[in-house]
C-alpha cells in the first residue's frame, strides 16, 4: 500500500516554525534550557538579565544557552514595541503557545510539546 500526500487535505500547523526533531529534543533536554523555555511559556518575552534573575544562573551562561535554544529554533528573537531595541528580548515561537482550561501553558513546536503548569 502506497501513501501519498493530498495538497488538498487541510493541515493544522500551528506555527511557521518548523524546528528539526533531534536539534530541538537535544535542545531541550538540558535542565537550564528547559527552565528558560518554562519561564518563556508564561507568554513574556524576557530578555537575558530577566531570565539570569529568575532561574539564579550566570547572564553569560544563560546567554549561551538562549544561543542554543534559537539555533533549535525552539525559541525566538523579538523586539517588544516599548523597548528602544538595545536589549534582545526572547519568546517561544509565536503561534506555539497556548493556555490549558486547566490553566497548563502549553508549547507545541509540531514536533514536540512542552506543558508547564505556570
Amino acid at each position: 500500500m502506497s501513501v501519498s500526500a493530498d495538497s488538498s487535505a487541510p493541515t493544522s500547523v500551528i506555527s511557521s516554525f518548523a524546528p528539526e526533531p533531534v536539534g530541538l529534543h537535544a535542545a531541550l533536554g538540558d535542565e537550564v534550557r528547559l527552565g528558560i523555555v518554562r519561564e518563556l511559556a508564561a507568554g513574556t518575552a524576557l530578555n537575558v538579565q530577566m531570565l539570569a534573575k529568575r532561574l539564579g544562573r550566570d547572564p553569560d551562561l544563560i546567554s549561551k544557552h538562549l544561543r542554543v535554544l534559537r539555533e533549535a529554533r525552539a525559541i525566538e528573537r523579538v523586539r517588544p514595541p516599548d523597548t528602544d531595541g538595545r536589549q534582545q528580548f526572547y519568546q517561544v515561537p509565536q503561534g506555539t503557545l497556548r493556555t490549558l482550561p486547566d490553566g497548563t501553558r502549553e508549547v507545541d513546536w509540531q514536533v514536540a510539546v512542552a506543558r508547564f503548569r505556570i
